[in-house]
């Protein structure tokens, strides 16, 4: 008979534990994500480098930034910069303070993998390892 309840109560604590281990590990995610889901929006993320300079040769800053597919250029300088936007919010016009002023002769000039961006940064998509560079410069 000891031997009997004794087994039961082993058996007991054993389910009881399990359950509370259970509980605990669903609560440690802290979102409802599945394991699945949380990994397919980590894939999702792309990086691209953006590099800031202050008349093409000073480097002001160098840095890799992720963002999702479709996002643009601006979402993604406005989520990683302190940024000024004229003519309607579509154009860069001060990053982190530098070239935020109305009446000024300098301007950002802005170029995607090597060439000359030719659309607002709202205008462009961003895409997988661009390399995208800004340029302070004086307008001549």
């Amino acid at each position: 008979m000891k031997k009997l309840l004794l087994t039961l109560l082993l058996t007991l604590t054993l389910a009881i534990t399990g359950c509370a281990n259970a509980s605990n590990e669903t609560n440690q995610t802290g979102n409802n994500e599945t394991p699945a889901e949380n990994q397919e929006q980590q894939e999702s993320k792309l990086s691209t480098s953006i590099k800031l300079t202050n008349q093409g040769d000073e480097v002001i800053s160098e840095e890799t930034v992720e963002f999702e597919e479709g996002e643009s250029l601006m979402d993604v300088m406005d989520r990683n910069f302190d940024l000024t936007t004229g003519f309607g919010g579509d154009f860069i016009v001060g990053i982190d303070g530098l070239g935020s002023e109305e009446e000024s002769d300098y301007y950002w000039n802005i170029s995607v993998n090597g060439e000359s961006l030719m659309v607002g940064a709202s205008d462009y998509v961003l895409e997988e390892n661009d390399e995208v560079h800004f340029d302070y410069q004086k307008v001549e």
